[in-house]
């Protein structure tokens, strides 16, 4: 998950970068990258959960993004795992402990 601050003139943003800004969002949601994308309420936050994806790719991803390249806003990115999703989920110990171990599994190295 990214949270996206703004760091430069955002009106200025908004006129000469919001639409290539959502044609980027547009991309990466056909690409499977950004799962999910929206402002907070008084639109001072963009928030952006991003497919799995090791850290600098989350970095590499970003670079691109016309706001950010633009200098107009900056990110954080907040690593997330997300094991509850509208309704879906392990809800017992047995099930976390299992979805925790294929996690291990996942991220250890490959031998060949």
């Amino acid at each position: 998950m990214t949270l996206h601050r703004w760091s430069g003139d955002r009106e200025r943003a908004v006129k000469e970068a919001l639409g290539d800004h959502l044609a980027w969002m547009h991309q990466r949601q056909l690409t499977g990258q950004v799962l999910i994308a929206g402002p907070s309420p008084d639109r001072e936050v963009g928030i952006i959960v991003v497919g799995r994806m090791p850290g600098p790719a989350v970095d590499e991803l970003f670079l691109n993004e016309p706001f950010v390249a633009g200098g107009f806003r900056e990110y954080e990115v907040i690593p997330w795992e997300v094991h509850h999703l509208l309704g879906i989920g392990g809800f017992s110990v047995p099930a976390v402990t299992a979805m925790l171990a294929d996690e291990q599994a996942w991220s250890a190295p490959q031998v060949t």
